[in-house]
C-alpha cells in the first residue's frame, strides 16, 4: 500500500493537511529571509534561527502526524489552527527581538499568521488570537524597556504598537465577515443538499406511483390479469406484425361453465375466488409468450403468438384438465367448476373483430357439445 502525504480518500483531512503544509512553506520563506538578512547584517548575527525554525518544524511534524492519523479529530479544533497560530506568534515575537532595524517590516509577518486563521476561525477566536499577538508584542516591548532601556525609542515603539493594533482590528472585522459568509454558504449548500434529497425521494415516489398507475391501467383489479382494453392493443400489434411477416398466430376464448349458477347459489365472494384461482392456474399452465387477459365476467381470452395449432391445443387441454379437476372444498363442499374454450387462427385479411368472432363461434360449439371441452374453429 502506497503512503500518500495528502490522502485522497478523505477530502476533509486533505484540506487540513494542505493548509498545514502551506504554513510550513510560509515558515520556510521566512527562514530564508532571516538567513539572508543575517548575511547582509540586517539581523543580529547571534539570531538562533536554526534552533527557532528547527523547533517550529518539529512542532509542525507533530501536527502533521496528529492530523494524518486522525487523532486530531478527537480535539475541539481538528485542524489544530489555534495551536499552529500560537507557535507562529511565539516564533515571530522572538525573531522581532533580533530584528533591530527591520522590526517595523517584520511586524507584518503577524498579519501572515492572522491570514492563516481567517478561513478557519470565527470572530470570537480571531479576537482571542489578536489579543495573543498584542500580548506577545507588548511583552517584548516591556522586556526590552527593562533590559535595554537605552535602545528603546518610545515614539517608534508606540507607532509600531498602534499600527499592529489597527491591522489586527481590520483582520478581526474581515475575518468575521468571511467566516459568516462561509457559514451562509455552508448552510445554503446543506439546504440545497436537503432539497436535492427531497426531490430524489419525491421523484422515486412519483415514479413508483406512475408504475402503479400504469399497472392499474392495464390490469384487472380482481384477477391481476391484463384487462380487455390492453389485450385489444396487444392483439392489434400481433395482427400488424402478422400482416408484415405472413406468419399466423392463434386466439382462444375461455368461458367458465355455469358460472352464473355458482354466483347465484353460493354468492359473489365464492365466484370471485373461483375467478382468482383460474387466473393463478392459467398463469402457471400457459407459456411465457402467451398473453392472457380477462375479457369480461367469467370470460377470458388468450393470444398465442407462437406455436402450431396442435401444440396450442395441448396447452389448452392441460389448462382445462388442471382447472376442471380441482375441487373447491374450502369454499363449498364438493364444488367443481369446468371450462370451455374455442381456438381460432389468424388468416390474412382478419381483423380483431372477425378473428375474435371465429374464436367465439368455436367456444359456442364447445358449449353446445356439452361444455368442459375445447373446439378449434
Amino acid at each position: 500500500m502506497v503512503f500518500r502525504i495528502i490522502p485522497r480518500h478523505d477530502p476533509v483531512m486533505a484540506l487540513r493537511l494542505n493548509r498545514q503544509l502551506m504554513a510550513v512553506y510560509s515558515y520556510s520563506l521566512v527562514w530564508a529571509g532571516i538567513f539572508m538578512g543575517m548575511q547582509l547584517g540586517i539581523f543580529s548575527p547571534d539570531t538562533p534561527h536554526l534552533l527557532l525554525f528547527g523547533a517550529l518544524l518539529a512542532f509542525n511534524m507533530l501536527v502533521y502526524f496528529l492530523i494524518r492519523t486522525g487523532v486530531s479529530t478527537l480535539l475541539d479544533d481538528p485542524s489544530m489552527t489555534v495551536a499552529q497560530m500560537l507557535s507562529a506568534i511565539v516564533l515571530i515575537t522572538l525573531l522581532l527581538h533580533y530584528a533591530e532595524e527591520m522590526r517595523g517590516a517584520m511586524i507584518s509577518i503577524y498579519f501572515m499568521v492572522m491570514t492563516f486563521g481567517v478561513f478557519a476561525l470565527d470572530r470570537r477566536k480571531m479576537i482571542a488570537m489578536s489579543g495573543m499577538v498584542m500580548l506577545a508584542f507588548s511583552g517584548l516591548i516591556v522586556y526590552e524597556i527593562i533590559a535595554t532601556p537605552e535602545k528603546v525609542i518610545f515614539g517608534i515603539v508606540f507607532g509600531q504598537w498602534s499600527i499592529l493594533l489597527l491591522g489586527l482590528i481590520w483582520f478581526v472585522f474581515v475575518g468575521g465577515y468571511i467566516h459568516n459568509l462561509q457559514q451562509r454558504i455552508r448552510e445554503q449548500r446543506e439546504s440545497l443538499r436537503d432539497s436535492h434529497s427531497r426531490l430524489e425521494e419525491t421523484y422515486i415516489q412519483l415514479s413508483e406511483a406512475m408504475e402503479r398507475l400504469a399497472e392499474i391501467a392495464v390490469r384487472d383489479s380482481l384477477t391481476g390479469l391484463y384487462n380487455r382494453r390492453h389485450f385489444i392493443d396487444r392483439l392489434e400489434e400481433a395482427i400488424a406484425l402478422a400482416e408484415r411477416s405472413g406468419d399466423s398466430f392463434h386466439l382462444a376464448l375461455i368461458d367458465l361453465d355455469h358460472f352464473k349458477k355458482v354466483n347465484d347459489s353460493h354468492g359473489h365472494q365464492v365466484g370471485d375466488n373461483i375467478l382468482q384461482r383460474f387466473a393463478n392456474i392459467a398463469r402457471q399452465t400457459l407459456r411465457r409468450s402467451d398473453v392472457l387477459a380477462r375479457y369480461g365476467g367469467e370470460e377470458f381470452i388468450v393470444l398465442f403468438p407462437e406455436g402450431g395449432a396442435e401444440d396450442i391445443a395441448e396447452v389448452l387441454e392441460r389448462l382445462r384438465e388442471n382447472f376442471s379437476t380441482l375441487i373447491h372444498d374450502d369454499l363449498v363442499a364438493g364444488l367443481r367448476v369446468t371450462l370451455s374454450a374455442g381456438l381460432a387462427n389468424w388468416r390474412p385479411g382478419d381483423n380483431a373483430d372477425n378473428l375474435t368472432l371465429r374464436a367465439d363461434e368455436a367456444l359456442y360449439t364447445a358449449k353446445h357439445k356439452g361444455r368442459n371441452r375445447l373446439e378449434v374453429a
